[in-house]
């Protein structure tokens, strides 16, 4: 069941405004503001929805009476329809009635819990589901890696649910479906691919084995909490867990297999430490149609400028 979050509603006490404030709506996509309205001390304002359209490039900013006179106060917020599943998964959904496809993206770990690759893919006339993952224990990313907290494996099963419940109701084909996402994203991409059955798979810099890459020891790594968060304590059985998750996933897999691009750097740690065990899982389980589409860079930090030219261009031609 979808259920929509009030997205509408905006409400200058969360910025710590007491006062009287002049509300800014801005259309990216006319290049024009379509609010400008007061807003009184204490209360909120809830938009009329027939104001949002298209492609939703939108923001807002408040400003604050000053000397007579409206100033800005803070930079402006982009606008998101994002709404909320019955279990709690945040999720942005823009429908196309005009396509078959639907491309769902995961994000990649991040301080500020975000959706990744919306400008990326704002022109594609495309069914597009972008899932938030902010459901984890640590402080810091609240990073579940779409699986859960302490093994449980519960966001992976809401997540699944939410993806069954989307290609319900755009009645979608499982061949139509376009996974992607990179970094922890494209090991979710992977995980529900392989799960749900999506016809094709785009991950870019994916961790693979995943026990190997977060069983980091030291409280300064921002991995050492995500860990904890996921697996538990820091022992080599739990470390073994973690690294099984998608090997048991493909295991279990079945025909029609996905058709699976894996973008990477060559030269970067991670087609050694992780994209190189998936080659070989595929192989030994027999697992057809994996591609992999490599690049000539060294670094995981450069996936952030050499993924979204890939995504782009595969959506492009899955789409096409």
């Amino acid at each position: 069941m979808l259920t929509p979050k009030n997205y509408r509603l905006i409400n200058p006490s969360e910025q710590n405004i007491n006062e009287d404030v002049r509300l800014i709506v801005y259309d990216n996509d006319t290049s024009s503001f379509i609010v400008k309205e007061i807003i009184k001390s204490g209360e909120a304002l809830e938009l009329d929805e027939k104001l949002f359209h298209g492609n939703w490039d939108y923001k807002y900013k408040f400003q604050i009476l000053r000397e007579d006179k409206w100033v800005d106060h803070g930079r402006y917020t982009r606008i998101l329809p994002e709404q909320i599943s019955e279990d709690g998964i945040k999720y942005l959904l823009y429908p196309n009635q005009e396509s078959e496809k639907l491309v769902v993206i995961f994000q990649a770990i991040n301080t500020k819990q975000s959706y990744n690759y919306i400008k990326t893919l704002k022109e594609f006339n495309v069914n597009k589901l972008f899932i938030k993952d902010d459901y984890g224990l640590d402080e810091l990313t609240k990073s579940s890696y779409y699986l859960g907290v302490k093994k449980d494996l519960s966001i992976a099963k809401y997540t699944q649910k939410l993806i069954s419940d989307v290609v319900s109701h755009l009645n979608i084909k499982k061949e139509n479906l376009i996974f992607a996402g990179s970094s922890k994203g494209g090991y979710a991409a992977l995980y529900h691919g392989y799960t749900f059955g999506a016809g094709n798979i785009i991950p870019g810099g994916p961790q693979i084995m995943l026990g190997d890459y977060l069983y980091q020891t030291n409280p300064a790594s921002i991995r050492f909490e995500i860990f904890q968060s996921i697996v538990g304590d820091f022992t080599e059985e739990n470390k073994e867990w973690a690294n099984d998750q998608l090997y048991d996933v493909l295991k279990n897999s079945t025909e029609p297999y996905p058709n699976t691009k894996i973008h990477i750097g060559l030269k970067e740690p991670h087609y050694k430490e992780h994209v190189a065990f998936f080659e070989d899982w595929v192989k030994n389980l027999n697992i057809q149609n994996v591609e992999i589409a490599g690049e000539d860079y060294t670094t995981h930090e450069e996936l952030a400028e050499f993924y979204p030219i890939f995504l782009n261009n595969e959506v492009k031609r899955l789409v096409k």
